[in-house]
This record gives structure tokens, C-alpha cells and sequence, in this order.
């Protein structure tokens, strides 16, 4: 069962999990493609969930910015095991974003259809995340969107995993 039997994952905001995980589809490693690991960041370090990501091995994480109130989409693909940022899109410079071509890791700079997007070639490890719901934390996964805030989690981190398990 994708998602793990805990305290913050029962009621409403697991019954929503369970339901966009079946709407994807049948999950099972013969998709061709690495799995994304979710855990809880603090406590005892527990898997809440875990998501196939594809053939692709691709991922998007998106928030609103805490400054310029704006969408920011991070990109990701999980390559041998480890998670690479390949880029950060984005409308508004603010703090924390990026505001020059020669970034850490950057490849390319450019403004398109209103947006500015920095690609890059970024190993970032395991992802951890703060997850506030007025900053719609979501993961974007084989074209699956998932309010991390409805997981019931302040904070999770993220990791390439190898294949569905049992709980």
C-alpha cells in the first residue's frame, strides 16, 4: 500500500492520497522508472508514501513564494540514484531565487512566456521540505499532483527509492 499507517496520515487527508495515487494508475516497478521516497523529516524518521516516477524519473516540486507571492516550480529527475535539479522556474525575483546566469551548477538563463527560468545540472541529495499549506507545497509526479500539506506531515523529505514495499 503506497501509504504508510501513521497518526498524521489517517482520516480525510489520507483517503485524498489514496485516491490520487489510484487515478494514476496501477503502481508497480515494471513502469520502467525509479520511485520517490517521502518520510517524515522529524520524529522517528517514518516512510509516509511513496510515488513511481516514470521511465523519465521525473518530478516537479511548486510553492508559492513566501515574498513575491508567486508560483515557483523547481524540476527534478532521478538519475543512477540521486536526484538532480535540471531547473527553477519562476515570475518574480525575490529572495532566495536566482538572479544571475552564472548560478551554482547553471546551464542557462532565459525569460520565456513571462517567466524566468534558470536551467542547471544540480545534485541535491535528499530533498527536505517544510510544508505550510497558505504556500501550496505540491509534488508534481507521472501526472500526479499532491497537496503535501493534505499528507498531515510540517515537514518531509524527499528520496529516489527503488520499488513499491509492503508497510
Amino acid at each position: 500500500m503506497p501509504l504508510c499507517g501513521h497518526p498524521g496520515a489517517t482520516g480525510t487527508a489520507a483517503a485524498v492520497a489514496v485516491l490520487l495515487l489510484l487515478a494514476a494508475g496501477p503502481l508497480s516497478a515494471a513502469d520502467g522508472g525509479p520511485w520517490l521516497c517521502l518520510t517524515e523529516t522529524r520524529g522517528q524518521g517514518r516512510e509516509v508514501a511513496r510515488f513511481p516516477l516514470g521511465p523519465q524519473g521525473r518530478f516537479d516540486l511548486s510553492f508559492i513564494h513566501s515574498v513575491s507571492r508567486t508560483t515557483v516550480t523547481d524540476r527534478y529527475r532521478v538519475e543512477g540514484g540521486e536526484i538532480i535539479q535540471t531547473s527553477e522556474v519562476f515570475q518574480a525575483h525575490g529572495a532566495g531565487l536566482p538572479s544571475i546566469a552564472n548560478d551554482v551548477d547553471a546551464t542557462g538563463w532565459r525569460h520565456e512566456n513571462g517567466r524566468f527560468i534558470l536551467d542547471m545540472n544540480r545534485r541535491t541529495g535528499p530533498i527536505p521540505l517544510r510544508i505550510q499549506a497558505q504556500y501550496k507545497n505540491t509534488l508534481h509526479t507521472a501526472g500526479t499532483d499532491i497537496a503535501l500539506a493534505d499528507l498531515g506531515y510540517p515537514a518531509l523529505t524527499l528520496d529516489p527509492c527503488d520499488e513499491e514495499k509492503t508497510h
